[in-house]
């Protein structure tokens, strides 16, 4: 097809940073994943204490699914095997929609079109690298899995997980952009049609019917039992489910108008409400669907931890390995600190990324041409850039405190958790300033900068949780002055300094936007 080659070369150049990024991320994710095990659940006796705990606990059947055998590699594939095979979906998505509809929308596809090109060059090249994308994902996590120490068979059962979901959701996103006119629809609408997917099979789980899950082919790739005896065939079906969902695309792409979806566009009001004439108030327009499905997440997770998961979390915090683990944190009771971790890496890292989420609307508005046709009016920058900071700045407030009283309320000790919670907003708000800061000094380019520092402090944390870094390394994460172990003690100074550094980081970035070029 004419031109497929020269634009697969353009969306690699366009590309040639977050696409590595999110392939060493996820396979990075799955290694740590092995090595956590191998360090909390040494012994057969612990881990077989850990199955029988996912066997009574809903939410975990739910989300993650039974532990088909007892070894590391297999309880490891049990917790994040289906994480690594969203994580995989939703960079598919995102990069497919990307470079199809996101392009239509903004006009380069027009552009293009009057370039030596054919019709469905663009479809095919945006198939084309992510498809491969997804199996370099596959090799990548089978390499890194291995080279972790547990069985080749297994880790490439695992990569295959991974990579066929992002397949899947490929294909499914071609569907969509033929559907939608819009990139947000599409990108949205595929996201909500595999994660529904995923919840059959964690429904089958529950209910005990497991004809159910495999109506879904998401259900197949989650019962590739890596490790435990591996069943092959389910890649191949999943690979012709998502061969027939791009065959598909490729009909459909042939029935619509170039910026055009089949699907009929709903009539919006006439005029805009009163309320939208400020710049703040547009951006919260803009942002507020993604604020309620995150408030909804944070509602979901702590009904979950607080009202569901406690039981099990004290029952599975009287492992052997939990108990050294729980000693170097310097807590009495290993039951108590895990918990304590897994509200801290909800409230730290979960609300960090949404922050940072919604903070990203700055640079893909620049990147748009939103953000000029903004400022050809009566606005300026700063009040441009306001309505995002303020959102990405305001929002974790909320998810915190919901999760603190939901997890309270199941503990019997709502001030305790509240504090716990709302002492993490100001480490939050360091990273926040921070990405603020990129952006301000760098443009565009500190998208970069902002997720970059988001995987160092993940990094830091997981490094010092294993033993690897001191704690003196660790204290360059703001987390770790708000960390739920005795490393740390938050009290009115720490939190006081935190947000003043984080002000100090605003300020920067505030100043720096004043002066540079946009689309910089």
């Amino acid at each position: 097809m004419a031109g497929t080659t020269a634009l697969i070369r353009l969306i690699l150049r366009r590309d040639r940073v977050w696409l590595p990024l999110w392939l060493l991320m996820v396979a990075g994710f799955a290694y740590a994943t092995v090595a956590t095990i191998e360090t909390l659940l040494p012994t057969l006796e612990s881990r077989r204490q850990y199955a029988e705990q996912i066997a009574a606990n809903p939410a975990v059947l739910l989300m993650q699914g039974p532990a088909y055998e007892l070894s590391v590699g297999a309880i490891a594939a049990q917790q994040r095997a289906a994480a690594t095979m969203i994580f995989a979906a939703l960079g598919s998505v995102l990069f497919l929609v990307r470079h199809t509809r996101s392009d239509e929308q903004a006009g380069r596809r027009e552009l293009l079109g009057a370039a030596p090109v054919g019709r469905h060059a663009p479809l095919t090249a945006a198939l084309t690298v992510v498809l491969a994308a997804n199996a370099v994902l596959a090799v990548l996590m089978a390499a890194l899995l291995t080279a972790a120490g547990v069985p080749a068979a297994g880790s490439l059962a695992w990569g295959l997980v991974a990579g066929c979901g992002g397949a899947l959701a490929t294909g499914m996103a071609a569907v969509a952009v033929q559907l939608t006119r819009g990139a947000r629809p599409a990108a949205v609408g595929t996201l909500t049609l595999f994660f529904a997917l995923y919840l059959v099979r964690g429904v089958s789980e529950l209910t005990g019917a497991a004809w159910l899950g495999w109506l879904v082919p998401t259900g197949w790739l989650l019962r590739a039992r890596p490790y435990a005896g591996e069943r092959w065939w389910v890649f191949a079906a999943a690979a012709l489910v998502a061969a027939g969902l791009v065959a598909l695309a490729y009909r459909l792409a042939e029935r619509r108008d170039l910026g055009a979806g089949l699907l009929p566009d709903r009539a919006g009001p006439a005029t805009a409400a009163a309320w939208l004439r400020t710049p703040p108030a547009l951006a919260w327009r803009m942002q507020r669907a993604g604020v309620v499905a995150w408030l909804a997440a944070a509602v979901l997770f702590g009904l979950v931890l607080g009202f569901g998961g406690q039981e099990a979390i004290e029952r599975f915090g009287r492992s052997p390995g939990l108990a050294v683990w729980a000693s170097r944190m310097g807590a009495a009771g290993a039951a108590e600190v895990f918990y304590g971790l897994v509200i801290y890496v909800f409230g730290a890292y979960t609300v960090a990324l949404c922050s940072l989420l919604m903070l990203s609307r700055l640079w893909r508005e620049e990147a748009d041409g939103s953000a000029e046709a903004l400022l050809a009016g009566p606005t300026g920058r700063l009040r441009w850039a306001s309505g995002h900071v303020v959102i990405a700045l305001a929002v974790p407030a909320p998810l915190l405190a919901v999760v603190g009283v939901l997890c309270g309320i199941g503990a019997g000790d709502v001030p305790g958790m509240l504090g716990m919670t709302m002492a993490l907003l100001p480490a939050v708000w360091v990273l926040t300033g921070l990405a603020t800061a990129a952006y301000g000094l760098l443009g565009r380019a500190g998208a970069v900068a902002a997720w970059a520092a988001f995987a160092l402090v993940v990094l830091l944390e997981f490094g010092w949780e294993i033993g690897v870094l001191g704690d003196g390394v660790f204290r360059l994460s703001p987390f770790a002055h708000v960390h739920y172990s005795a490393l740390a003690d938050p009290g009115p100074v720490t939190m006081a300094a935190l947000s003043g550094v984080a002000a100090a980081l605003l300020s920067v970035g505030l100043a720096a936007l004043r002066r540079r070029d946009l689309i910089g």
